[in-house]
């Protein structure tokens, strides 16, 4: 997974063209839950969560731009026991199939900011970083304003094998943001 990340931030370096470079910010909501056999019963209802942070958008072609952003997640279920919030860097390829409508593709790599703490011991039950393919749609409302509806789906165990939990589970994500590109 680095080495993929690592490639794709080489190759937008070398074919970013900086004179069609804008920046902006995103705020949406999210609605997630974690997906695992071994959570049961009401503990596996989703949870309504915040998306806010900001982007880079390049230019590499007509058709496609280059979007890596630094964004703030709130995930996890419903139940507290089972929240947790990260940081996230998604690097998002955008194809735009008219000047209205995009489709999105991309890695994402996320680090644990918070979780739900209330055992004794104060192990936590969540690993540190989370890694997700992300796919999504938009649509630009003006030249300035746009919105995006986004899937997440995880691809590392969301839980700490370390701290003696015997849960494995990973982050599923449908995000609705709307955006502002200066």
């Amino acid at each position: 997974m680095n080495k993929i990340l690592l490639f794709t931030f080489l190759i937008a370096i070398i074919t970013v063209n900086a004179q069609e470079s804008r920046y902006g910010i995103r705020i949406g909501a999210n609605l997630s839950s974690i997906s695992s056999d071994d959570i049961t019963g009401d503990l596996d209802e989703s949870r309504i969560g915040v998306v806010v942070g900001f982007f880079a958008d390049y230019r590499l072609t007509d058709k496609l731009r280059l979007q890596p952003e630094f964004q703030y997640s709130g995930q996890g279920n419903k139940d507290r026991d089972l929240r947790v919030n990260y940081l996230q860097l998604p690097v998002m390829f955008k194809y735009n199939i008219t000047d209205l409508f995009n489709v999105q593709l991309g890695p994402q790599v996320g680090l644990k900011i918070w979780e739900w703490e209330d055992n004794q011991s104060g192990d936590t039950d969540f690993g540190t970083f989370d890694f997700a393919g992300v796919i999504g749609i938009g649509a630009n409302i003006t030249d300035n304003f746009f919105v995006d509806l986004r899937y997440a789906l995880g691809f590392s165990n969301v839980f700490d094998d370390g701290a003696g939990v015997n849960i494995d589970g990973t982050n599923r994500n449908i995000q609705l943001s709307v955006g502002y590109r200066l």
